[in-house]
């Protein structure tokens, strides 16, 4: 393979957009399965950072916010209103309403993604953070329910790191 100047400028670019990014944002493995992504908040100090997201077994939470990842059906823009449902342990369920979307929050982003969203209040966080396991069911248009689980083992921790001033 011939390299000419413009592959070589692609793969500086890369290299130096690579090296810069790891330095801002990065993953930390938490307690009890849970993912953090964190953002490092001192630009001379790579250990000082603030945690911006938690992820485990197809959800993630944003302080506020709740995303589980659903099936995937190809490249699109959408956002839509969804119907959600939430059981915690043996508790009644609650309903929500919320986003069906291509990211994140409701987004319209284009990617092959699929997420349920809704906002979660202080009385859904307490209740997560004294509970075991989760059920969440998200419905858009005539799709049918789609229902997954997540163990909130550790999750107060998690969230605690990611939202508490």
């Amino acid at each position: 393979m011939k390299i000419n100047m413009f592959h070589l400028f692609l793969y500086s670019f890369t290299i130096l957009a690579c090296s810069n990014a790891a330095a801002e944002i990065k993953t930390k493995q938490l307690d009890n399965g849970w993912l953090a992504l964190t953002e490092q908040t001192d630009p001379f100090n790579s250990s000082v950072v603030k945690v911006i997201q938690i992820t485990k077994e197809g959800f993630t939470f944003e302080c506020g916010e709740l995303n589980m990842r659903g099936e995937s059906h190809g490249y699109e823009s959408l956002s839509f209103g969804a119907e959600l449902k939430y059981l915690i342990d043996e508790n009644a369920a609650k309903s929500k309403t919320g986003k069906y979307s291509t990211y994140l929050g409701g987004s319209d982003m284009l990617t092959d993604s699929r997420y349920y969203s809704f906002k979660i209040n202080a009385e859904d966080i307490s209740a997560m953070k004294n509970a075991s396991i989760m059920k969440v069911a998200g419905k858009f248009g005539s799709l049918g329910w789609e229902t997954k689980s997540i163990n909130l083992i550790g999750f107060a921790s998690a969230y605690n790191m990611m939202c508490s001033k």
